[in-house]
């Protein structure tokens, strides 16, 4: 029997990224769990951002942001940048992690993480105490040896190592092992359908 939980914000797991906001010159980064890709024509991004952050402050001043994807070595990084102010502190610094600079846009990139998006803010949605921040990718960075040999884009997620975000529990942990391909493994479904 399921218990009735009511109205929640979780889902599991949820990414678990680095946004960075500002230019080369003064930068800020906030550890995000609430973003996900919202649409492919044009490639956009959407995240949930309180308003008292210092990112967000940076992020509607230059209209551009960066997400970073950390891999599970960078937890400790990660959660320092999720629980410190940036508005007292340079959280990249004290982190240890390094800005670099973007390519398509003015704001910079974190140079350990493996995976980034440049992004270009298309519009603020209010909902609550939340800015909705939807936000086009202008351009995705790989380190070469991310990618699946023969591929011009496809990432391998075991060499990415992504950090996800368990809410509730409120732990981090990385991504299983692959089970099966997507837009295959359902078909087995259908021919079993079809033969009855």
């Amino acid at each position: 029997m399921k218990k009735r939980l009511g109205a929640l914000e979780r889902l599991f797991p949820m990414p678990c990224v680095l946004v960075v906001g500002g230019t080369m010159d003064e930068a800020d980064a906030i550890t995000v769990a609430w973003i996900n890709v919202v649409a492919s024509t044009p490639p956009t991004v959407v995240m949930g951002l309180r308003d008292t952050r210092r990112s967000l402050e940076l992020i509607r001043t230059t209209g551009e942001l960066t997400v970073n994807v950390p891999s599970t070595k960078h937890v400790a990084a990660v959660d320092y940048c999720g629980i410190v102010s940036g508005h007292k502190t340079d959280k990249c610094i004290a982190s240890g992690l390094t800005l670099e600079p973007g390519v398509a846009l003015s704001t910079p990139m974190i140079a350990e993480c493996a995976y980034n998006l440049e992004c270009r803010v298309t519009q603020e949605v209010r909902v609550g105490a939340y800015a909705i921040v939807f936000a086009e990718i202008i351009e995705a960075h790989a380190e070469e040896s991310l990618l699946v040999p023969g591929t011009e884009n496809v990432v391998d997620m075991d060499a990415l190592d992504p950090l996800t975000y368990i809410p509730g529990a409120r732990e981090y942990r990385g991504l299983g092992p692959k089970l099966a391909d997507a837009y295959s493994i359902g078909k087995t479904l259908q021919s079993d359908a079809a033969s009855e």
